[in-house]
């Protein structure tokens, strides 16, 4: 086989190493085809890559470095402020003693990692996602440090992530998630960590359902259980709120832009909380507006005054 007929390695990103393993001559590998994001790296022009074609390459490049950071938990698909969303350096870290990488468009780190803190899934190596909750403290709030650890802690049906790795729910436990943080020792941001851990809870669909839950407990109000079914007088399961008070028969639900936008969606919202009403329940419904500084007061006001109801009527 002619150098000329050897295949790329990859249709979107390869190392230099991996191309040159396979036959390939070096002067093919300066095309214009071909594009150098990195040194020993290369990227197929106009190929469209993912977030994990980007960083699969650096990864094999002989040193023992793991995606970390905010680019560890958007593959896979950890709850982040937009800030970290749309942040474009990549990040690796680099086993501890050695030299923390230094790349045009890469973050570096060190860490004291072990087998157990990286995970190695689609040829790439990842920091595992109770690892990389903790490596997001320095860089959050309290609040959106609880919504991040929560999106780990999902139900097993819940919807799919919008993610590179596709990683069946939970991603960890809360065991996994506490003796990681154990094990981070005097690293930036733990006492950050070690104030959300007696906060995450499982079963949480989503990160402005994180905050409403906070915004609730922290107003002084008892806690809501989270994606509780319940059930009809014949043991069949009517709806799950994102909220409840179960013995009070009070619903909350937070609505996404997508129960608006989705009519199939919308209807289905509408059925379920009749019946919810139907059997005496309260549904108080909130949306992202509801959240905002201005109307915290007032949303919280009315779980506040739903409460008070329903402990009067039921003479509580």
């Amino acid at each position: 086989m002619s150098s000329s007929s050897i295949p790329l390695p990859h249709r979107y990103s390869f190392t230099v190493q991996e191309a040159l393993g396979r036959g390939l001559p070096y002067s093919r590998l300066r095309r214009s085809d071909l594009t150098i994001p990195s040194r020993g790296v290369r990227l197929v022009n106009g190929s469209g890559p993912s977030l994990l074609d980007d960083v699969a390459p650096l990864t094999r490049l002989g040193c023992p470095d793991a995606v970390s950071h905010s680019t560890a938990a958007r593959l896979w698909g950890i709850i982040l402020p937009f800030r970290l969303e749309e942040d474009h350096g990549l990040h690796l870290t680099r086993w501890k003693g050695s030299n923390r990488v230094r790349r045009p468009g890469v973050v570096g780190h060190r860490a004291p990692l072990t087998s157990r803190d990286v995970v190695e899934i689609y040829g790439v190596t990842v920091t595992s996602p109770a690892w990389t909750w903790t490596d997001l403290a320095p860089s959050l709030s309290l609040e959106e440090l609880v919504a991040a650890g929560d999106s780990l802690l999902r139900r097993q049906d819940a919807p799919r992530r919008r993610c590179d790795l596709n990683v069946p729910d939970p991603l960890a436990s809360l065991t996994q998630i506490a003796e990681a943080a154990d094990r981070r020792g005097g690293a930036r941001g733990i006492r950050r960590v070690r104030e959300a851990l007696p906060l995450l809870r499982s079963g949480v669909d989503s990160g402005r359902e994180s905050r409403l839950r906070l915004l609730i407990t922290q107003a002084g109000l008892p806690e809501p259980e989270v994606n509780q079914w319940v059930l009809d007088q014949n043991g069949r399961r009517v709806s799950r709120p994102d909220l409840s008070y179960s013995e009070l028969r009070i619903a909350i639900e937070y609505e996404g832009e997508h129960h608006l936008v989705d009519a199939e969606q919308w209807h289905s919202d509408i059925n379920r909380d009749d019946r919810l009403r139907a059997m005496g329940w309260t549904v108080l419904r909130f949306t992202k507006k509801h959240l905002e500084p201005d109307n915290e007061r007032a949303s919280i006001a009315r779980i506040r005054s739903a409460i008070a109801s329903a402990r009067a009527s039921s003479g509580r």
